[in-house]
């Protein structure tokens, strides 16, 4: 146990890098994090206040009932999705292998050590989920001591088995990456195969649990006339509680699972934390058996051949840049699963479309008893995927000890700069343009609504990568010992996130607005957005590199 604590405490040290911000005696240091946590805190409450309100919400149509269903599946499908990403690269780190497989420790302790870290990680996600809705219903239903006194020991309970799920995933996914060649390629492959399956199966438990209402049923009766907001909030509530018995019908565990968390049968609560702790320790002897030598076979091999000489080839600076961009990044299956995600959901999301068609795939889905707009929206819909996260988040840090090489190379810093925003265009153009193809060719719209679809995207798609690059010039990374610092746990990275409200929000917009709005809100939004890119890459051209990292 003393070996467990010791390794847990230097795996937490710097969590979120707390322990570098706690002893920094730059002052410029210790104000730009002071900064970045008030950000990050803001996101934090805008996180809570969103759940809040969307639990309100649901209070407000009647069927608060679903708060104890849907919320802590949510957290745990979340949680879930994060410790696939992360599972890998927290568990089976290469770099410091060496290091402590010649201490004089078990690999047990290292395994339960970074499980827990997995752990800190869920339970983060389940405080954000959990709090503001469960305080909502236990308010508005008036629950029982039972439902308060349950709360904490749910939460503590709840990250525990999507988690440990997670950790198998990681376990399957080493023990194949180790067995194959192209390391990198399986690993991008197993990570988007993982992320779609999820998804194709959200939409088939969902698909055919809706109601279809339209605004003129919602606020007129059969004569016309006009209902008060009563008479309205009735209709709706209605139809919301219909939907939520179709979902329960069709998935009748999903009531059961409703009255673990809602203080009803708190002997379900009991059954799931002991299954998730004896999960949990069965998958940390597993791991344990098993982590240096999947570990060793995660390691990068080089292999010694005979040099043959070959005619010589020059390029220009830019294109030389670009290749070397080219090979750092494609040579990190982390680096490239995380973001290539984005862009794999783009062109998923641009097929869905095309095959369903807009209107069909919302019903699908399971639309709001209210009429919505999905033609005028589905250009900055298209651009969401695209803005989870760009190369260029990560480009400035992933350099690592080797910054000062390139800041030392003879050649303009725009150039290096350029080079980095235009191979993350280069990588998501052809996602870009086969979706552009599906969507222009398969999905009836206006000339007008195909110019958007061809635009919006495009703009989206060059503020995200350009905004990506300005932040990690102003946080980057350079002490790290696990790519997943850089790539998932990074300042840049998290602030990155954004960009995609950035879309949502003109999103949301447009799916209520009336469509006779449609293009005047479109060309706006365009207008501001290409301006904000513009701006940033200025910025960014101005920057002074050998000033970053000193």
């Amino acid at each position: 146990m003393n070996s467990f604590t010791t390794i847990w405490k230097a795996e937490m040290v710097n969590y979120a890098g707390f322990n570098v911000y706690r002893h920094t005696k730059d002052p410029s240091e210790r104000k730009r994090r002071t900064a970045l946590l008030c950000v990050f805190a803001f996101l934090f409450i805008v996180g809570i206040g969103y759940i809040a309100g969307a639990s309100f919400a649901l209070e407000e149509f009647k069927i608060g009932r679903a708060i104890p269903m849907l919320y802590p599946a949510l957290a745990m499908a979340v949680t879930f999705m994060l410790g696939v990403l992360k599972a890998r690269g927290n568990l089976y780190r290469v770099r410091d292998r060496e290091l402590l497989s010649s201490l004089p420790v078990r690999s047990m302790p290292v395994a339960a050590a970074r499980l827990m870290k997995m752990y800190v990680d869920g339970l983060i996600v389940t405080v954000l989920v959990l709090v503001p809705s469960f305080l909502v219903y236990g308010i508005a239903e008036h629950a029982g001591a039972r439902f308060w006194l349950m709360l904490v020991p749910e939460i503590l309970v709840l990250p525990i088995l999507p988690m440990a799920l997670a950790a198998w995933v990681g376990i399957v996914f080493a023990a194949l990456i180790s067995r194959v060649k192209h390391k990198v390629l399986a690993e991008v492959l197993l990570a988007v195969a993982v992320v779609v399956g999820l998804l194709t199966l959200s939409f088939t438990v969902t698909g055919g649990s809706t109601v279809n209402m339209n605004l003129t049923e919602i606020v007129q009766d059969q004569n016309g006339n006009k209902l008060s907001q009563k008479e309205m909030n009735d209709r709706v509530a209605k139809q919301a509680a219909e939907a939520l018995e179709k979902i329960e019908a069709k998935t009748p565990f999903v009531k059961t699972w409703g009255s673990w968390f809602s203080g009803e049968k708190p002997a379900g609560l009991l059954i799931l934390a002991a299954v998730s702790v004896a999960f949990l320790l069965f998958t940390a002897c597993v791991i344990g058996r098993n982590l240096f030598a999947i570990s060793g076979r995660l390691a990068p091999v080089t292999e010694h051949r005979d040099y043959k000489m070959s005619e010589l080839r020059s390029h220009s600076v830019l294109e030389a840049l670009v290749r070397k961009e080219a090979g750092r990044y494609f040579s990190s299956g982390l680096y490239v699963s995380n973001t290539i995600i984005g862009p794999v959901l783009g062109l998923v999301l641009a097929v869905l479309m095309g095959v369903f068609g807009p209107e069909e795939l919302l019903r699908k889905i399971g639309n709001m008893p209210i009429q919505m707009h999905p033609v005028a929206a589905l250009p900055f819909l298209i651009s969401v995927p695209f803005c989870m996260m760009s190369i260029t988040s990560a480009s400035i840090s992933a350099e690592g000890k080797n910054w000062w090489i390139t800041k030392s190379l003879p050649i303009e810093a725009g150039d290096i700069l350029n080079a980095k925003l235009l191979f993350n265009l280069l990588v998501f153009a052809p996602f870009y343009l086969v979706a552009e193809l599906v969507l222009l060719f398969m999905v009836r719209v206006s000339v007008m609504q195909r110019l958007w679809l061809l635009i919006v995207p495009l703009v989206y798609i060059v503020f995200a990568v350009v905004f990506g690059l300005f932040l990690n010039l102003r946080f980057p990374k350079f002490k790290w010992e696990n790519e997943a610092e850089i790539v998932k746990q990074s300042a840049a990275v998290g602030l990155s996130i954004l960009s995609v409200f950035i879309a949502i929000i003109p999103t949301a917009g447009l799916l209520l607005l009336p469509e006779r709005f449609a293009n005047i809100v479109s060309a706006a939004v365009v207008a501001v957005v290409a301006a904000l890119a513009v701006l940033l890459y200025h910025k960014i051209m101005n920057t002074d590199l050998l000033r970053i990292g000193d």
